[in-house]
């Protein structure tokens, strides 16, 4: 059992706790020996307990179930008023997303969506945290229309200072009237905010998660080790994927500079912040060492292998799926709830351009960053491992 030998007047609230950002934003808030919490609440929608989280064991540490923002202010004022000591919230982290939607256009349903599920979380906070500091939004790169970029051919380095995304395409980006929602609730308030931009997020999830990209490339490693001959494994998306560059960002970097912002708001209030490990790399320069972990080795792509690789080869195995996680000692289901279709995208056509965000406001507020792109995979591939996710 860890606790803070002098625990600050701060008090954390996590919306997402159990994603990937909000798992590691509730980590690093544990962890932090900068800033010290004297309570960390982690909100999750489905059941969690501690074991199952992964999380450190920590008395300071709270998980509050049943959380459901479709539900309306009042039904989740009624949640956040059970947990002991809400009403001393200082800083709010919001990762909370909703994918989709039925029976509208999904972007415009995703749009509306997400859009209400943050104005009902600040109208429970507001009401419940009278001392209520910092909020942080993350959004991601798509505020710099990555969505649309076989459209829009957005040029990289991405800034904070570009300018948003027009309509038509822009309306899309949801990210766009969160943060605007964020500036018009707190600019009369004693609260403010910042926005966090990463790109892709190499991080743990303790349960199923349809973006993370580490669990799926583990997983797919493994199983070639377990079921090819070969232990060269070609990349499995395209020759122009594996040359792009892009700016993965550890879930453990993603935490700490999430809370970091959180407090220094006299250099980060009212403001947006790209995030990453460093300024970019290529698949080329980092699938080799990925692999390395399984004992394999990278190579290049073969876009003509077919159903050989990638996700049509996993999903042609699938018959022994059962098999493979009982032999190896997994979770039962862990590959079918896997997100091998957010896999295809990431090393495909998602990776098409250049999308490496600029991190240089990151370092002029002071936060130091030069992580290692594959060392965060193999961190990553460890807690899986441990979790039993991956074998």
């Amino acid at each position: 059992m860890t606790t803070p030998a002098s625990a600050g007047p701060y008090q954390a609230l996590i919306f997402g706790a159990s994603g990937i950002s909000g798992w590691a934003i509730t980590r690093a808030a544990l962890l932090s020996t900068d800033f010290k919490f004297s309570k960390v609440v982690g909100l999750t929608r489905r059941p969690l307990s501690i074991q199952q989280s992964s999380l450190p064991t920590d008395s300071r540490l709270a998980l509050q179930s049943g959380l459901d923002l479709g539900r309306g202010q009042e039904a989740v004022t009624e949640l956040l008023g059970t947990i002991q000591d809400i009403e001393r919230t200082s800083h709010v982290y919001f990762t909370a997303y909703i994918h989709g939607a039925f029976g509208e256009t999904k972007d415009e349903a995703r749009t509306r969506i997400n859009v209400e599920i943050l104005r009902t979380a600040i109208g429970a906070v507001e009401q419940l945290c009278p001392k209520l500091q910092f909020w942080v939004l993350q959004s991601g790169a798509k505020w710099y229309g990555t969505e649309f970029s076989e459209i829009l051919k957005p040029k990289a380095p991405f800034r904070e200072s570009a300018p948003r995304i027009p309509s038509p395409y822009g309306d899309h980006i949801f990210y766009y009237p969160q943060f605007d929602l964020l500036e018009q609730r707190s600019r009369t308030k004693d609260w403010t905010f910042a926005n966090i931009i990463p790109d892709s997020i190499v991080g743990f999830v303790p349960a199923n998660n349809p973006m993370t990209i580490a669990h799926p490339i583990a997983l797919y490693l493994a199983m070639w080790k377990k079921f090819r001959e070969t232990t060269v494994v070609a990349f499995p998306g395209t020759s122009t994927s594996y040359k792009t560059l892009h700016t993965d960002s550890s879930s453990d970097t993603l935490g700490n500079f999430t809370i970091y912002v959180s407090m220094h708001a006299e250099q980060t209030s009212g403001r947006n912040f790209n995030i990453a490990d460093n300024d970019g790399v290529t698949w080329e320069d980092t699938w080799d060492g990925i692999c390395s972990y399984f004992g394999l080795k990278g190579g290049p792509p073969n876009e003509n292998a077919g159903f050989l690789q990638g996700e049509n080869w996993i999903l042609s195995l699938k018959p022994r799926w059962a098999e493979f996680e009982k032999e190896t000692g997994l979770r039962s289901g862990v590959l079918e709830t896997t997100p091998w279709e957010f896999f295809t995208i990431i090393v495909g056509y998602y990776s098409e351009i250049n999308r490496n965000l600029d991190i240089s406001e990151a370092r002029k507020i002071g936060f130091p960053l030069s992580g290692d792109a594959v060392k965060s995979y193999h961190d990553t591939f460890d807690r899986l491992r441990v979790a039993k996710m991956i074998p």
